[in-house]
C-alpha cells in the first residue's frame, strides 16, 4: 500500500519581497494576462511543452488504464494480429497452389484447344477449294471417265 506524506514547501512559507508601501507607480506592475485567446486552450499543439510530444503524452496515459485491463488489451491484439497473420499466410500459400495448378492444367488445354480450331479452318478450306473446283469445272468427276460433249 502506499503511504503519501505531505511536504512543506519552504519557499512558499518566507515571506517574498514585494512592492513597498509608498510606491504605488504603475510601471512596476507587468501585464499578467496571456496573448493567447480562451479558443486556443482547446488546442491541441499549442499546449505541448517543447521537452513533450504527443506520443510522450499517449504514453503517459497507460498509467490510467489498470495492469490487468493493459495485459487483456495486449492479449487481444496480439491474437488479433496473429490470426490476420497466420490468415494472410494461408491465403498466401492457397492462391499460389491455385494459380501454378492453374497454369499447369490451363495451359496445355488452352493450346489443345487453339491447335484444334487451327485444324478445323484447314479442314474448311480444304473443303472451300473443293467446291471451287467444282463450280470452275462441272462436268469433271473426280475419278472416271471424261463425260461425253454436249451435240
Amino acid at each position: 500500500m502506499v503511504h503519501l506524506e505531505e511536504v512543506e514547501d519552504r519557499d512558499l512559507v518566507r515571506e517574498q519581497p514585494g512592492p513597498y508601501e509608498g510606491d504605488d507607480d504603475e510601471a512596476d506592475y507587468t501585464d499578467t494576462d496571456s496573448s493567447l485567446s480562451a479558443d486556443d486552450d482547446d488546442d491541441f499543439p499549442s499546449t505541448l511543452s517543447a521537452s513533450e510530444t504527443a506520443l510522450d503524452r499517449i504514453y503517459a496515459l497507460k498509467d490510467m488504464i489498470s495492469p490487468s485491463t493493459r495485459r487483456k488489451i495486449a492479449s487481444t491484439s496480439t491474437s488479433v494480429f496473429n490470426t490476420l497473420k497466420s490468415t494472410a499466410l494461408f491465403s498466401g500459400k492457397g492462391l499460389y497452389i491455385l494459380s501454378t495448378g492453374g497454369l499447369m492444367v490451363l495451359v496445355p488445354y488452352i493450346m489443345a484447344v487453339v491447335e484444334e480450331q487451327q485444324i478445323m479452318e484447314q479442314e474448311r478450306e480444304q473443303k472451300a477449294r473443293e467446291m471451287g473446283n467444282e463450280i470452275m469445272s462441272p462436268g469433271a468427276q473426280a475419278g472416271g471417265a471424261p463425260g461425253k460433249p454436249a451435240l
